[in-house]
C-alpha cells in the first residue's frame, strides 16, 4: 500500500486533498451535449487527443472526463478500441425506460405521501417546465434534452428520497444520449402540455392521474426503432 501523502508540517494525512474537477465536468458534459446533438453516435469512438484540441484544454482532464463517463455507462472502453459513446439497441433502451419509469413512479408517490405537491414545492419544476419551453424554441437538441433532464431531475429531487434521486442522475446522461435520438419525434407542445399535466395532477393530490400521465408521457420510445435511428444518422453524417 502506498504511503498517505503529507500536509505542511510533515504530519501524514488520512485523507488525500481535494481537487476541483470543474474543468472535467464541463468536458464530461460538452461530451454528453455533442451526443444529444448527434456529433457523436452511439458506438463511436472518442478520441481524447481531438476532443481536447475542439474544447481548447489539456488532454488530463478529456481523459479524467471519459473515465466519469466511462463510470456512468456512457463511455465503454474496449481493448485495442479505445473509448466508444455507449451502443444503443431497442432492448437497452427497454431496459432503461423501464428503470427511469419505475423511479419516477416512485417519486410521485413520495411526493404526494409527504404532502410535498404545494405550489411553493412545486415551483422549482414548474420553472423547469417553463425552461423547457423556451429551450423549444432554441431548436438546439442539446440544450432542449437538457432542459428535459432537468424538468425530471426536479420531480425526482422533490420526492425528498435522496436514494432516488441519486440513481437517478446515474442514468440520467445514458437518458440523454437517447434523448437525443428520439426527441424529434413528438410535437414540442405535446410534452410541455404532458408537463404541466403531470404538475397539475400532482398539486390536486391526484395520484392516480399523475401516474396515468407519467406513463403516457415516458412511453413515447415504444414506437421509435432506436437501432434504425442510429443507421439513419450515420447515413446522413457521410
Amino acid at each position: 500500500m502506498p504511503p498517505l501523502p503529507e500536509d505542511a508540517t510533515g504530519e501524514a494525512r488520512r485523507l488525500a486533498p481535494v481537487h476541483p474537477r470543474t474543468m472535467v465536468e464541463q468536458a464530461a458534459e460538452a461530451v454528453v451535449a455533442a451526443a444529444a446533438r448527434g456529433v457523436f453516435l452511439p458506438g463511436d469512438r472518442l478520441v481524447e487527443a481531438e476532443i481536447a484540441r475542439e474544447l481548447g484544454i489539456s488532454r488530463v482532464p478529456v481523459r479524467e472526463a471519459l473515465r466519469l463517463l466511462e463510470s456512468q455507462g456512457i463511455v465503454v472502453s474496449t481493448p485495442y478500441k479505445g473509448m466508444r459513446l455507449m451502443q444503443v439497441t431497442n432492448r437497452a433502451v427497454a431496459e432503461l425506460m423501464r428503470v427511469r419509469t419505475a423511479l419516477e413512479a416512485l417519486a410521485l408517490r413520495e411526493i404526494l405521501a409527504a404532502g410535498l405537491a404545494t405550489p411553493e414545492r412545486l415551483a422549482p419544476a414548474r420553472r423547469a417546465a417553463e425552461r423547457y419551453d423556451a429551450a423549444a424554441e432554441a431548436q438546439d437538441m442539446a440544450v432542449l434534452v437538457a432542459a428535459d433532464e432537468a424538468f425530471h431531475g426536479e420531480i425526482c429531487r422533490l420526492s425528498g428520497n435522496g436514494v432516488l434521486h441519486g440513481i437517478w442522475l446515474s442514468v440520467a446522461r445514458q437518458l440523454s444520449v437517447v434523448w437525443g435520438l428520439g426527441h424529434d419525434v413528438r410535437p414540442k407542445p405535446r410534452i410541455s402540455a404532458e408537463h404541466t399535466a403531470i404538475l397539475d395532477l400532482l398539486e390536486q393530490g391526484d395520484v392516480e392521474g399523475a401516474q396515468a400521465a407519467l406513463d403516457r408521457h415516458l412511453s413515447w420510445h415504444e414506437d421509435l426503432d432506436f437501432e434504425q435511428a442510429v443507421q439513419r444518422r450515420r447515413q446522413a453524417k457521410r
